[in-house]
């Protein structure tokens, strides 16, 4: 009996995963715990593994498509065995699974079998008159025109038809207009719309009732340029940022430090271990030790209770190709000097050849960023979610200083930090920064 392996969630936040490559084509005989493909997610690319053995009947997207999770990744079973219907899968975000529709959506191969309840795209049925900028969007999303039923005015197709379909949704028709068949929104609404020439009929409404609101409008203005889809990391970022700064109010402050002895202590330390040293390791050196006094800076907020954590897994910012990426160096406080260069070294190589784990990548409870590593002399970073401190360091400049009564330059860097101010008030983030000032200004004798 055919088997349909389901894709299964590898991490706390993924909700859906991009076909990278697949090692297996439809027809070729497949064991128990083989490699059949490379998934990307939204933190790492991973690859995974049949549970079951057989013959691959079918595929479940090409690559470059997205798969849900819960949704067919692949089918294996006897050759020319009857490929079984599809049953819904519980969508992660809402609850269910999106309703079949007649338009095909890029992200499943045409070849896929329809379940109970599809139907087909009507090849014959005339192309429906819309604009050209409401075409173009129904190819960029994979929607068959052919397929999808108009909501609008007179059974025209709305942008809100061609984006329900792509997700897999049916609107009921005249979902954004009154019994009359008029659109829904208000008269300053309308006079937007009006003078910046966008057509309602083409918005999808968010409102009340279906309403067009100013909030939907953005999206009726015409492509200007070359439109990409994120990767799922991408899309990662953007929502893990977005929710931080929505949710967290936070601030920065900022102190210099001299980083003559940081910059000596280096030199001496790949000399000695004749090894790179990453100025990471000793930023995180110097950073585990002050936070030991200071554990409002190792801690998050949850609901009305402070939980300091026990631990100090201090993530480590890095700067990929794909995107900026957080693995986390456990137990950082434990570790000697040469074991931590040769941890951030690891998962910083890890995290750029995208084979870091969502395990290195989740349960940070403290954030180094050396953006000084790109050249920036300072920055106001943003709080990863579930933390209350992350630290920034900037590339160190020629300062003029004065010295035993001599003007001498010496390398001067700043500390950007930023905190929740639910926890952290001014003077808790004056306190720390000077002790780790202090820190990284003696730092020959740590480590």
């Amino acid at each position: 009996m055919a088997k349909i392996f389901k894709l299964p969630a590898v991490g706390d936040t993924m909700v859906e995963g991009e076909i990278v490559g697949w090692l297996v084509a439809v027809g070729d005989v497949v064991d128990l715990d083989q490699p059949i493909c490379d998934i990307e997610t939204d933190k790492s690319v991973v690859q995974m593994t049949t549970p079951y053995r057989g013959t691959v009947l079918q595929l479940g997207a090409e690559v470059g498509g997205v798969v849900e999770v819960g949704a067919p990744l692949i089918i294996v079973g006897e050759p020319g065995e009857a490929i079984p219907e599809i049953e819904a899968s519980p969508a992660p975000s809402a609850g269910s699974s999106p309703a079949p529709v007649a338009a095909t959506a890029t992200s499943s191969p045409s070849s896929w079998p329809a379940t109970a309840g599809t139907t087909a795209a009507v090849g014959s049925k005339p192309a429906p008159v819309i604009s050209p900028m409401l075409r173009r969007f129904a190819e960029e999303e994979g929607v068959v025109l052919a397929g999808v039923q108009g909501t609008g005015p007179g059974g025209r197709i709305t942008r809100a038809d061609i984006a329900s379909a792509a997700a897999g949704v049916s609107l009921t028709p005249n979902v954004a207009a009154s019994p009359s068949g008029s659109i829904l929104a208000l008269p300053k609404v309308r006079k937007y719309a009006r003078e910046a020439g966008f057509d309602l009929a083409e918005a999808v409404g968010t409102g009340p009732r279906g309403s067009i609101t100013l909030a939907d409008l953005p999206a009726l203005a015409p492509v200007r340029g070359r439109r990409v889809r994120m990767s799922a990391m991408r899309r990662s970022i953007a929502k893990n940022l977005t929710a931080s700064a929505q949710q967290i109010p936070q601030f920065t402050s900022m102190v210099d430090f001299e980083a003559t002895a940081l910059l000596t202590r280096r030199a001496a330390l790949r000399e000695s271990l004749d090894m790179p040293v990453p100025v990471d390791t000793l930023l995180m050196s110097c950073l585990v030790e002050v936070l030991a006094d200071h554990p409002l800076m190792n801690a998050q907020l949850l609901e009305e209770e402070i939980e300091y954590f026990d631990d100090l897994d201090i993530g480590v910012a890095v700067d990929t190709p794909d995107g900026l990426m957080v693995p986390v160096v456990r137990g950082a406080d434990s570790l000697e000097i040469g074991d931590l260069a040769s941890e951030i070294v690891r998962l910083a190589s890890a995290a750029r050849d995208r084979k870091i784990t969502p395990e290195e990548l989740t349960g940070g409870t403290c954030t180094v960023n050396n953006v000084g590593a790109l050249g920036i002399l300072a920055g106001t970073p943003i709080l990863p979610l579930g933390t209350s401190t992350i630290v920034a360091f900037g590339a160190s400049r020629p300062t003029p200083r004065i010295r035993d009564g001599e003007l001498v330059e010496v390398p001067i860097a700043t500390i950007s930090a930023t905190f929740d101010h639910r926890l952290i008030d001014g003077g808790d983030s004056a306190r720390f920064l000077k002790d780790l000032a202090a820190k990284l200004e003696s730092v020959e004798g740590s480590g």
